[in-house]
């Protein structure tokens, strides 16, 4: 995986007053830490950051993250953590941790299906499971996705994570037994014809007629008439 460069501005007062300045002229607000450094309060542009995310199908992505024309030696970054705005999407914030690349991480990788499921030509319904996979190697050898072939799932079947391909230098954290993706059949409805739905409708007043009935004729407590 190549590095991207990144560049970004060291923020002064680092609370949600300089945050949210930093919003106003187009940046995204965050901190940069990890390997032992001091936190750095940071601000990048949105636009581009948005535009690295894109390209990326909003996977993971290694840069090269200057702030203020400066980078630690042997460090590259990666993001740790994005904050949304839930109603309107807007990038809140960012965290990114410095990694070495001589040391591998720990990242969740999306898993993407491909193809058309055998079973789903015959009428089922491809269910995605599971969407990442947490996964452990070099920061230059993180996969920006992992692709699941399911042309040759058939109807009830399922493709677990010890069924998927992974790339070399790549291991697997997730546990192997999971499921990934499968072909369910299709939901059945049974209607009902409207000459039994009126007819189950009568039967149900019939007996509910009868049990009122039933309750109407009990002696009262203390009552000595027999109950017939």
């Amino acid at each position: 995986m190549e590095q991207v460069k990144l560049e970004a501005r060291r923020r002064t007062a680092g609370g949600k007053g300089d945050a949210r300045q930093a919003r106003r002229a187009g940046s995204v607000p965050g901190v940069a830490y990890g390997h032992g450094l001091d936190p750095i309060p940071l601000a990048v542009e949105a636009r581009t950051l948005i535009e690295v995310l894109r390209h990326h199908r909003g996977g993971n992505v290694l840069f090269d993250l200057e702030v203020d024309g400066e980078a630690p030696g042997g460090y590259a970054a990666i993001i740790k953590q994005l904050q949304m705005d839930p109603v309107s999407d807007e990038l809140l914030s960012v965290d990114f941790q410095w990694v070495s690349l001589t040391e591998a991480v720990q990242v969740s990788v999306p898993v993407h299906p491909q193809g058309e499921a055998a079973g789903v030509k015959a009428g089922g319904m491809l269910e995605q499971v599971l969407h990442d996979l947490l996964v452990s190697c070099l920061p230059t050898e993180i996969p920006p996705g992992i692709p699941v072939d399911v042309s040759n799932l058939e109807m009830g079947q399922t493709l677990h994570v010890s069924d998927l391909v992974i790339p070399d230098g790549v291991r697997v954290l997730t546990n192997a037994e999971e499921s990934v993706v499968t072909v369910r059949p299709p939901h059945v409805v049974t209607e009902v014809a409207p000459a039994e739905a009126a007819e189950g409708a009568e039967e149900a007043e019939a007996e509910e007629a009868e049990g009122e009935a039933e309750e109407q004729d009990l002696p009262e407590p203390g009552d000595r008439r027999k109950v017939r």
